[in-house]
């Protein structure tokens, strides 16, 4: 019997210690369900006295700020980009800019409906989730480019 060094194992190329990235994916089934689940939260919205909807609305914004906070404590890497951009968004609001931001909105829609604090909720959601997809876009090109 010979004594023989071990083979190192193979180098891995480059494209394979990349992360794979999953697409978004829908089914027609998820889209349905979601455009249901919407269409019963806004019924609730309209015959839900105002203060009512004003407490679901506050509460619901609690718990999305809670999370983004966790976020980006705890988040690593795309997840951590998402979070802060998503939470710019939310602390915005407490700005002039942010403020002159709803308050364009409450001028498009109307201030005055039933379904004016849902209109903020979605407004606001659909903002912080744009915002938070932008930073996880930017964070990728600055890892890539500072090199």
């Amino acid at each position: 019997m010979s004594t023989s060094e071990p083979k190192p194992p193979p180098c891995p190329s480059e494209e394979s210690t990349q992360k794979p990235t999953i697409p978004w994916r829908f089914s027609l089934r998820s889209l349905f369900g979601v455009t249901t689940v919407s269409a019963v939260l806004l019924a609730f919205g309209v015959v839900m006295p105002a203060s009512l909807s004003w407490i679901a609305n506050g509460a619901i914004w609690i718990v999305a700020a809670g999370w983004l906070v966790i976020g980006m404590v705890y988040g690593r890497g795309d997840q951590r980009a998402f979070c802060i951009g998503a939470a710019l968004v939310m602390s915005s609001v407490w700005t002039g800019v942010g403020g002159r931001y709803m308050q364009g909105f409450h001028m498009l829609f109307g201030a005055e409906r039933l379904l004016a604090a849902w209109v903020d909720l979605v407004v606001l959601g659909a903002t912080a989730i744009l915002n938070g997809i932008f930073c996880v876009f930017a964070r990728r090109y600055f890892e890539g480019n500072g090199e």
